[in-house]
């Protein structure tokens, strides 16, 4: 007689760099004929965030539908060509509620569903700080729309500017120095120079300023900070340290020292990529608020709530050294996603869990045009190479979640588009 075993209901909330790999790793070893497993998410596609910067500033002589499609295809994958769908059911919806007591979901569409297992990787959204008038007088930057957003709205302000023939002064705004912000400041610095010559407009009337509030600049020593300083001088970006964004409104920006004093700045258009925080629904459901709203997790990436659920990327607070958290970057949520499949596999075989153990990551900040700055958190290098360096991280991640042909020629799309304005 065969006896049928009933498959556990195994859902897995957001399909980023976490999310993705869970599937992924898991119907490797064909994880399907154990778990009845669900991916959930509120966009059909993936994203490499890690290249929103290069949407937002990528050039073109002419804005049209097909050149907002090649551009969002640089970053934005379809699930549906990442995993297979007769063995994972994808539901295109927004999670409204996480009950871990009666193990239920609520979606938007989709109403209540129950699971057995739950992964949490919903990622994270951005933080205005109560800011007054941030919110309503900046652009962010989380998703693709955010980022075509930005190219469309810069490229239409020169626009109106030309066809009523101002030639006023002009000023461009970064709020963060983080590596978002460095990066999109850096880049915007070569695209304005398009959009200048594009609408005939006079480059030393285009101010582009990076605001930060803290000495340094993407977590970096004086030394680091430096270098990359003098590289923004180089691209004409002005960069105001220890200055904190105290409020704004539509064509200005009121700054605030360390020591209380303000001074007001003109702004035209700005960026905001000052904070995140973890997404809301996590915050309100299963967040702890004396951690930054994340779930606390164990050695094992489970959450303290239930073992039944596994938390990865930024909806997971694993105490790092000092009870300080892991970074909310991308290579920790890859690499947590493994473990979580992992340990979803060990469980439905009755064996023992295993602990995750980070791999401190490095960064790699691309400072406009073929060069970028390379920190292992022992040693800097700048330079073209580590700009080859940035691609080839780009082409390996798009490896390991495309058969070769489709990462490649997603690579070769991208760097042709990204490339354009160098």
């Amino acid at each position: 007689m065969v006896v049928k075993i009933e498959k556990r209901k195994l859902i897995i909330l957001g399909a980023g760099f976490a999310g993705i790999r869970v599937v992924q790793d898991l119907l490797k070893k064909n994880a399907n004929q154990i778990f009845d497993i669900t991916l959930v998410d509120r966009r059909d596609t993936h994203v490499f965030q890690g290249d929103l910067y290069e949407v937002a500033t990528a050039f073109n002589k002419k804005i049209t539908n097909q050149c907002l499609t090649d551009l969002r295809e640089t970053v934005a994958t379809p699930i549906k060509d990442l995993i297979d769908f007769k063995k994972v059911k994808f539901l295109k919806d927004e999670v409204l509620g996480i009950d871990h007591t009666t193990k239920k979901l609520r979606l938007k569409k989709t109403g209540s569903i129950s699971y057995d297992y739950l992964v949490v990787a919903l990622g994270s959204e951005t933080n205005y700080f109560d800011i007054p008038g941030l919110k309503d007088h900046s652009f962010d930057m989380k998703t693709v729309e955010d980022a075509l957003k930005i190219n469309c709205h810069l490229d239409q302000f020169f626009r109106e500017l030309w066809e009523k023939g101002e030639e006023r002064d002009v000023y461009i705004s970064v709020g963060g120095g983080g590596a978002t912000g460095v990066e999109l400041t850096a880049e915007l610095a070569t695209f304005l120079r398009c959009l200048a010559k594009k609408y005939h407009y006079p480059m030393g009337k285009i101010h582009l300023q990076l605001i930060e509030g803290s000495k340094i600049l993407i977590s970096l020593d004086k030394k680091g900070t430096d270098l990359v300083l003098n590289r923004l001088s180089k691209l004409g970006v002005n960069t105001f340290l220890e200055r904190y964004i105290d409020s704004v409104s539509k064509n200005e920006i009121t700054l605030r020292f360390p020591d209380g004093k303000k001074e007001n700045i003109p702004s035209d258009f700005l960026v905001w990529t000052g904070g995140v925080m973890v997404n809301r629904i996590v915050q309100d459901s299963l967040g702890s608020k004396s951690k930054r709203g994340a779930m606390k997790v164990n050695p094992y990436l489970q959450s303290e709530h239930d073992k039944n659920i596994f938390v990865a990327g930024d909806n997971a607070f694993f105490q790092w050294g000092s009870d300080r958290p892991l970074p909310m970057v991308a290579q920790i949520a890859y690499q947590q996603g493994a473990l979580v499949a992992r340990n979803l596999l060990r469980i439905s075989c009755g064996e023992a869990l295993i602990r995750f153990e980070p791999k401190s990551p490095m960064y790699l900040i691309p400072l406009g045009g073929k060069y970028a700055l390379l920190n292992t958190g022992k040693r800097i290098f700048v330079g073209r190479w580590v700009w080859l360096l940035k691609r080839w991280v780009y082409f390996k991640y798009a490896l390991s979640i495309l058969p070769f042909w489709k990462a490649l020629a997603k690579f070769a799309h991208s760097t042709r588009i990204f490339t354009e304005n160098d």
